[in-house]
């Protein structure tokens, strides 16, 4: 019966955090103890057993800029270590979801990264901004992400349209249409540096036309229809 009730003891008073002074929060993150009691849903004070792990580094992993999380139990003094690695974000993002678009981050991996108004996130190391991001173009995407040198130090956009296809908007080329295989990405690519190298400055039309390299052996340059003049000569006697 003694044994019984120490064990009690420790399990309701010994093991338990009463306050986030008690959750430590490991990693150059900048993420708080009070926003990871807040992701886990916490309840102070709150037995330390009662905490599933897993599931709070899946919450974790979720909700917050991070990479990964690993959370373990510390029972002699008791509290919660919490290890966070964090993202770097590469490029501003947005994806389609049921309600509406959500905007976020991706890393240069074509991950995508939750932003938390709670949570200190570094800005992107690129002013390039990821439109409609979806998880099957991760790969196509990191691949992008990965040659933006070499595609154009002027790429502004990368937009990954709901069919499949694929368009870059830079501001000396203009729009580039890479359609939707992207088995021909390296091909592409290799043409876009082509292209920024040998097109003649007067077709480009300072980045507002557009060029169809969905057959990157046969590019397809269309230039911007001319602007009406702003007035007519007035015709005689007028």
């Amino acid at each position: 019966m003694l044994s019984t009730g120490l064990g009690w003891i420790l399990l309701r008073h010994g093991w338990t955090l009463e306050g986030t002074n008690q959750v430590i929060v490991r990693g150059d993150t900048g993420i708080s103890p009070d926003l990871v009691a807040k992701v886990g849903g916490f309840s102070f004070p709150q037995p330390l057993l009662e905490i599933n792990l897993k599931t709070l580094e899946s919450q974790l992993r979720q909700e917050l800029p991070v990479q990964s999380a690993q959370a373990d139990r510390r029972l002699l003094p008791a509290r919660l270590d919490v290890q966070l690695v964090g993202q770097i974000p590469v490029a501003r993002a947005t994806r389609r979801l049921a309600g509406g678009m959500e905007t976020g981050m991706v890393d240069g991996e074509g991950h995508w990264i939750q932003t938390n108004t709670k949570a200190p996130s570094p800005a992107p190391t690129t002013a390039i901004t990821v439109e409609g991001w979806s998880a099957d173009k991760r790969a196509v995407l990191a691949k992008l992400l990965e040659q933006r040198g070499r595609i154009s130090d002027s790429l502004q956009t990368i937009v990954l349209h709901p069919d499949g296809a694929i368009s870059l908007r830079t501001r000396s080329l203009g729009l580039i249409d890479l359609g939707r295989e992207s088995d021909r990405l390296v091909q592409q690519i290799d043409a876009i540096v082509q292209l920024n190298s040998t097109m003649p400055p007067h077709l480009l039309d300072q980045g507002q036309g557009s060029i169809d390299l969905s057959n990157p052996d046969r590019p397809e340059l269309e230039r911007p229809a001319k602007k009406p003049e702003a007035a007519e000569k007035a015709a005689p006697g007028a």
